[in-house]
């Protein structure tokens, strides 16, 4: 694993040095935020961000300027080798990566906040705040942050350097994202990687599957072992892959800022069985009926070409359905990616990744580490807030074992598909966006940290309560969905104490009240679902669609929070879709007899 360093010394002690540095004295400012005059939107961000929280903490209004005369202490932030950190001397970091170092000058002291690039200039202000300075962002809005307090603001001598251990991230609620949860997301880190990296389904928009198309050229479109030509593309077709040779290279002139065009296939199946295709799987051994090997085959054929007018350009095709195993024999072109997903229907997340007890995921676990011995840029898809389920999805100790582990063996990437399910669901955002940056970060400190600072006097119970989801989760059957087993009138009564408790022990203390609140409303939703399940397995339908109605109420009810207890559309449709098989039978059970009438002849 890569590391970033840490030179936290007490310079003072052993060279003479100067033993910190004051940003603030007893509500006064005390230093300076130096952008360059020319600065970009995303220096101006941080200085502002900077400016602001060293206000919350103190009192005190640290002023921003454009001079690199100005003297006193000053906190210089900025590009590598550009004003106002140009005299900074250090070893260039990387994409989104930043150093900070403290040096002493004539005039006072300088801290700088140096990145990569703009975001990595950015991010260097966050980790200031975050890691020196105690601020954590929780969730979005002012009731997930905990900013500490004190007049007099110091950061020791440090040298300090950090990069993500995920060059590529994505997630964090890039689903039904807005203004508190890109704030939250760019706070704590939660993008990385460089711009047009990810992908998806792109055949179609390479080659229309339509009905003309496949009139005028059927030699396109995959071959149906009935003759029928699919919406799949031919991937052996020189044609197929002239024309997507025309749109890489159409894609990255228009958008010279990308760095990956995708060749991912259509979603679904019905795969080319045609002669050709047929003949490129004998080549590399496959006889499993797989596409892996041959999908390499035709991207290797489109880089090959690619790269004669856009060299260093990737392209990316996903391991996906029946071509998500590792290939037999081909080899992926350097600028080969791919996306494989933990689907949770398939595989399983009551387990961690490498639990050695767990077939499923002993299975999806092979095939990262077969992706990550020929291929460079494997990224991994997971689902750390449910599309589904809107209950308290409680795999927090798996994601501590989880991102690690996939750190270790060489993936590059991570997306994780969350929403703002911040009710139930907020604690695996916080873990994720954490551990995607640093992997091996201690998750049981963080939880911790985290039950202590925003629980405060509700701390204990608190932390119970998600204990409690947590171990009831470990319990369940391996793979799919059969943890939903784990809703039982019975979890709901002694989680219920325990939310009872910590509003008790809240007293008056306002911000742990709010928090709380938004966890009531995350209960009252789970003890609705619950119920819509249990009566629905009695075949108790009125009340199963009572408490399912309930259950929708609770959401659409919370519509203008923040943080948002559930992204209110997929909440809504998803619940109704879970209920909407008890209303059938309902409405079954309520339609009148039909009667038929008596044949004459019968008398």
């Amino acid at each position: 694993m890569h590391r970033f360093s840490l030179i936290c010394l007490l310079l003072a002690a052993l060279t003479g040095a100067a033993a910190g540095m004051t940003l603030v004295n007893k509500g006064k400012p005390a230093c300076t935020i130096v952008i360059a005059p020319d600065a970009g939107e995303q220096e101006k961000l941080a200085a502002a961000e900077l400016q602001t929280y060293l206000r919350k903490i103190s009192g005190a209004e640290a002023p921003i300027g454009a001079d690199a005369a100005i003297a006193g202490n000053r906190i210089l932030l900025g590009v590598y080798g550009k004003a106002p950190v140009a005299a900074w001397t250090g070893e260039t970091p990387g994409r989104d990566s930043f150093a900070i170092e403290m040096r002493k000058t004539k005039a006072g002291t300088d801290l700088y906040l140096v990145g990569g690039d703009a975001r990595g200039a950015m991010y260097a202000a966050y980790e200031l705040l975050e890691r020196f300075l105690g601020v954590r962002w929780y969730m979005p809005g002012e009731i997930g942050e905990d900013v500490p307090q004190r007049q007099t603001v110091t950061v020791k001598n440090l040298k300090w350097r950090n990069e993500p251990d995920y060059h590529d991230i994505i997630g964090g609620l890039t689903w039904a994202g807005g203004p508190g949860a890109d704030d939250w997301r760019r706070r704590n880190k939660g993008d990385a990687g460089p711009p047009g990296y990810s992908f998806g389904h792109n055949w179609s928009n390479i080659i229309d599957p339509s009905e003309a198309n496949k009139k005028a050229h059927p030699e396109w479109f995959a071959l149906n072992p009935d003759g029928t030509r699919s919406y799949q593309l031919c991937s052996s077709n020189p044609d197929v892959i002239r024309i997507s040779v025309e749109k890489a290279r159409d894609y990255f002139d228009r958008h010279p800022e990308a760095v990956l065009f995708s060749l991912s296939p259509n979603d679904g199946g019905d795969f080319c069985t045609c002669e050709n295709c047929r003949a490129i799987d004998a080549q590399y051994g496959v006889t499993d009926g797989s596409q892996t090997d041959r999908f390499i085959h035709y991207a290797n054929a489109v880089l090959a070409e690619l790269h004669k007018t856009h060299p260093g350009k990737m392209v990316g095709i996903l391991a996906y359905v029946s071509h998500t195993r590792p290939p037999v024999s081909a080899t992926p072109d350097p600028c080969y990616a791919t996306m494989i997903c933990h689907t949770p229907w398939e595989f399983c997340h009551v387990h961690a990744l490498n639990d050695p007890n767990c077939k499923r995921n002993a299975r999806f676990s092979k095939m990262i580490e077969g992706w990550t011995k020929v291929c460079q840029h494997v990224i991994v898809y997971d689902y750390y807030g449910h599309f589904y389920i809107f209950a308290p999805w409680p795999i927090a100790r798996n994601i501590g074992k989880d991102l690690p582990y996939m750190n270790r063996i060489g993936v590059y990437g991570f997306v994780s598909e969350t929403q703002q399910h911040w009710a139930n669901q907020g604690i695996n955002f916080y873990l994720a966006a954490k551990l995607t940056w640093d992997a091996d970060r201690d998750t049981d400190a963080m939880l911790k940290e985290f039950y202590r600072r925003f629980y405060g006097p509700a701390e204990k119970p608190m932390r119970k309560y998600w204990e409690t989801w947590n171990e009831e989760m470990a319990k369940q059957p391996c793979g799919g969905y059969a943890w939903l087993a784990m809703f039982t009138p019975e979890l709901l009564a002694k989680t219920g104490k325990l939310l009872d408790e910590a509003e008790k022990l809240a007293g008056d203390n306002e911000i742990v009240q709010k928090r709380l609140a938004l966890h009531r409303i995350g209960y009252r939703f789970t003890d609705a679902f619950t119920r819509m399940r249990v009566h629905g397995a009695k075949e108790e339908w009125q009340q199963a669609v009572d408490a399912g109605n309930e259950a929708i109420k609770i959401v659409e009810d919370t519509k203008g929070m923040e943080p948002q207890p559930f992204w209110i559309w997929l909440a809504t449709s998803q619940t109704q879709g879970q209920m909407q098989p008890y209303l059938n039978k309902l409405k079954a059970a309520e339609a009148p007899a039909v009667v038929v009438p008596a044949d004459p002849g019968d008398e």
